[in-house]
């Protein structure tokens, strides 16, 4: 049976997970393990919402054995990310989210995905990686709470009709007939130079940033974004496609490449 995995934005507000979790459990549902996501934990009201969750969990052990608690940092090249406000941050939050729903799906499992917690661009960025990366099996979820139960800061709901888990419809972008990935194979494998395939190959893999792939592949910026542009070109031509592509259109076409 495939393992299921809970992950979830977190923001000023702890409750959203465990509040979350206990809807799905009382489902039915048989989750392994809980990823927190969330920015640089150093200061207040995050760094306390991540202590009232690793006491919940780890120090009272609420939930038992069955559930393993990881936090999960957003970071980018520099390191945990400090917010996700400005265009270069959210990029590197994408990426960082992108390559962690790709490793567990990889694994074969399924998962549910919290977007109530954190920012507004978190839930948005979340929502992109997981139209990429989710299929009919996976979930993503809106909390909706009676005020009084926000208010009150409580980790659990004493009356189970103070909590709703909200589905939101997922438009499955990544999910590939095997003629889309021949597609996608050949486009790699036949249309792209040598160095473009290089490049290609490692952005599906890791969902890296421009900086980070001119560092990791020995080249500047500059021809990092030049190739891109070639790749784009590419892209657009050999699909068809009725506008000029953007980084998520080429993780979207060319997902199932690895």
């Amino acid at each position: 049976m495939a393992e299921t995995v809970f992950i979830a934005t977190l923001g000023a507000e702890p409750q959203v997970v465990t509040l979350a979790l206990d809807a799905l459990l009382a489902e039915s549902e048989s989750i392994s393990r809980v990823l927190v996501v969330h920015t640089a934990a150093d200061r207040p009201p995050l760094s306390e919402s991540l202590k009232v969750l690793q006491a919940e969990f780890v120090d009272r052990g609420y939930y038992g054995n069955q559930v393993l608690f990881l936090p999960h940092v957003l970071a980018d090249s520099d390191g945990p990310l400090a917010d996700v406000v400005t265009p270069a941050e959210i990029e590197a939050a994408f990426q960082s989210l992108y390559t962690l729903l790709r490793q567990y799906k990889y694994a074969g499992c399924r998962i549910h995905l919290s977007i109530a917690g954190g920012r507004k661009t978190m839930a948005l960025f979340a929502m992109a990686a997981a139209q990429i990366w989710f299929d009919a099996a996976d979930h993503v979820w809106h909390l909706v709470s009676d005020r009084r139960l926000i208010e009150s800061r409580q980790l659990h709901a004493t009356h189970p009709g103070d909590v709703s888990l909200i589905p939101v419809p997922v438009a499955h972008w990544g999910k590939m007939t095997p003629d889309d990935r021949v597609r996608a194979r050949h486009f790699i494998e036949y249309v792209l130079t040598p160095a473009e395939r290089e490049l290609t190959t490692i952005l599906v893999r890791e969902g890296l940033s421009n900086n980070a792939l001119a560092r990791q592949l020995g080249k500047s910026p500059k021809t990092i974004a030049n190739q891109l542009t070639s790749i784009y070109e590419k892209l657009e031509s050999y699909f068809a496609l009725s506008e000029p592509p953007d980084r998520t259109m080429l993780l979207v076409l060319l997902g199932s490449y690895s």
